[in-house]
């Protein structure tokens, strides 16, 4: 990761996020010669989620069909406001 004083981060903006965003490299944001904050690239601060699996898919819709509700939503809901 390269180093880079707030001043010249400052002036040169546009140029590090375009430097994080096509070609994945982190800049470190220096103020008074100390790490203060860090451009990265966005995969770096929001990792993605874990997706589901097929299986766990299938196993949350099977386990949705099961529950038989003894009254709608709409009904519950309405009942609610009475």
């Amino acid at each position: 990761m390269r180093k880079a004083s707030l001043a010249k981060a400052k002036a040169g903006l546009s140029a590090l996020v375009d430097e994080a965003e096509h070609h994945k490299k982190g800049t470190l944001i220096l103020r008074h010669g100390k790490p203060a904050a860090a451009i990265v690239p966005v995969e770096v601060a929001m990792p993605p989620k874990p997706r589901l699996s097929d299986v766990e898919i299938e196993r949350l819709f099977a386990g949705l069909g099961a529950a038989a509700p003894q009254e709608s939503a709409v009904d519950d809901l309405l009942s609610a406001r009475r």
